[in-house]
């Protein structure tokens, strides 16, 4: 079953160069309230997202904190630290960035200044209608 969290980046993803490219690791953490126990709970996500070429370049500029992305995956792994103060961790498997908002406008491209066109040779008569129905 896909899994797909949505949240903010607390802090810039963590960057692992590898052959193929570079892993982009990033945390996500979402807050529900219990109302059993009437208190704030927190889950944690982790996914490592892969990146090639261009992609690199984009993820290094829009992976950080402050950033809202939505990550999804095929699947979720429970990661139960060896220390008890911290709390389990979920670890989205397959995982691909599906959206990322970075609060930046987006930046076009500058083109190049156009030339206008040469006037085209049209043949005579071309221009001139006659606005009279002959009937």
């Amino acid at each position: 079953m896909g899994h797909t969290v949505t949240g903010k980046l607390n802090k810039d993803a963590r960057q692992f160069q590898n052959d193929n490219g570079m892993v982009f690791f990033v945390d996500i953490g979402e807050a529900n309230y219990n109302r059993k126990t009437k208190e704030k709970e927190y889950t944690n996500y982790s996914a490592a997202l892969f990146a090639k070429d261009n992609q690199i370049g984009f993820y290094t500029n829009a992976l950080v904190a402050g950033s809202v992305i939505s990550v999804g995956g095929s699947g979720l792994i429970i990661d139960m630290p060896n220390d008890p103060k911290y709390q389990p961790r979920l670890q989205i498997q397959d995982s691909k960035l599906e959206f990322i908002y970075t609060g930046k406008p987006h930046q076009q491209p500058q083109a190049a200044p156009q030339q206008k066109p040469a006037a085209q040779q049209q043949a005579p008569g071309f221009n001139t209608f006659d606005d009279d129905i002959p009937f």
